[in-house]
C-alpha cells in the first residue's frame, strides 16, 4: 500500500456521491489534498429533491427548485476544493429511491467509469444506513467483483456515528489494516468553507424545520478528524470486515435510522399544523 493518501489518490479520482454534500462531508479534505484537483470527478446519483423534506404532510412543502439549489451548492463547494464545475456529473435519479433504479444506476455509473478511466473510485460504506448509499455500494462492488471495474475501490463513511454502539463509531470495529486514515488538518478550514456552501443542509432552510440537517458541532468534528477509507477487498465481504461485534452492529445499523425517523415523526405531530 502506498505510504500516503496523496500517493494513493494522486491519479484520476472518481467520487460517487448519493447526494449533494456527501462528497464534501466524507471526502472534502482528501479532495483538497489531491495534487491536481482537476483530475477529481464527482458523480451525483440523485436529483436532490428530498432533503430537506417535511416529516409530516401537515407541514410546508419543499420549493420546486430545491434540486437545482443543491446542484449550485455542490458546484460552489467543489470550486473551493479546486474541482472545476465541468468535473461534476449529475444522474438526476429520484432521491431516496435508488433501490428501485439499480439497473439504470449501474448502467450510468459504468458509462462514466469507462469514460473517465479513474485510478480510484470512492463509494459509500456498505453499512452506511441510507438506502441510496447502500444501493450505490451494491452496484459498484458487484461491478468490481464482476471484473467490469479495474480501478481500485474504496468505501467512505458518512453515517459512521452510532449511539447504539459502545464505541460510538462503526469504524472502530473495522479491521484496522483495511482502513486508510487521511490527515486533513492542513486543509480543514477549506473543507469547512466548502461545507458551509450547503445552506440547504447547514441552516434551517425552511420555516418548518426544527434544526439544520447538518449541525455546526457535527461539521466541526468532521473537519477536525482524519477522513477514513476502507479498501475494498472481495475476500472480506459484508460483516467479515469487522473484527468483532458484528451481530450487534447489524442490529444497530437496522434499528438506529428507524428510531431517528420515529423521533422526527413524533416531534412533527406534536407541533401545531400550519
Amino acid at each position: 500500500m502506498p505510504r500516503t493518501a496523496v500517493e494513493l489518490f494522486a491519479g484520476t479520482l472518481l467520487v460517487v456521491a448519493p447526494h449533494m454534500d456527501d462528497e464534501a462531508l466524507a471526502c472534502g479534505g482528501t479532495i483538497a489534498l489531491h495534487p491536481d484537483p482537476r483530475r477529481v470527478h464527482v458523480v451525483y446519483a440523485t436529483d436532490g429533491m428530498k432533503s430537506p423534506a417535511p416529516v409530516s404532510p401537515r407541514h410546508d412543502a419543499i420549493s420546486p427548485d430545491l434540486g437545482e439549489l443543491r446542484r449550485r451548492e455542490s458546484v460552489a463547494a467543489l470550486r473551493l476544493l479546486g474541482v472545476p464545475a465541468a468535473n461534476l456529473h449529475f444522474l438526476d435519479l429520484p432521491e431516496a429511491e435508488l433501490s428501485k433504479h439499480e439497473a439504470k444506476l449501474a448502467r450510468l455509473l459504468l458509462e462514466y467509469i469507462r469514460r473517465l478511466g479513474p485510478d480510484c473510485v470512492l463509494v459509500p460504506f456498505r453499512y452506511d444506513r441510507h438506502p441510496d448509499h447502500l444501493a450505490i455500494n451494491r452496484v459498484v462492488t458487484a461491478a468490481k467483483r464482476g471484473g467490469e471495474i479495474g480501478a481500485e475501490l474504496f468505501e467512505y463513511f458518512v453515517y459512521h456515528r452510532s449511539r447504539l454502539l459502545r464505541r460510538r463509531d462503526v469504524r472502530a470495529y473495522v479491521r484496522p489494516e483495511s482502513l486508510l486514515r487521511v490527515d486533513i488538518s492542513s486543509v480543514a478550514q477549506r473543507k469547512r468553507a466548502a461545507l458551509d456552501c450547503f445552506a440547504t443542509q447547514t441552516t434551517r432552510f425552511y420555516e418548518w424545520q426544527t434544526r439544520p440537517i447538518l449541525q455546526a458541532g457535527l461539521l466541526d468534528e468532521e473537519c477536525a478528524a482524519p477522513e477514513q477509507f476502507l479498501r475494498y477487498d472481495p475476500a472480506l465481504p459484508g460483516m467479515k470486515i469487522f473484527t468483532g461485534g458484528a451481530a450487534w452492529i447489524r442490529i444497530a445499523d437496522w434499528l438506529e435510522p428507524r428510531l431517528v425517523r420515529l423521533k422526527y415523526q413524533l416531534t412533527s405531530w406534536l407541533m401545531p399544523a400550519r
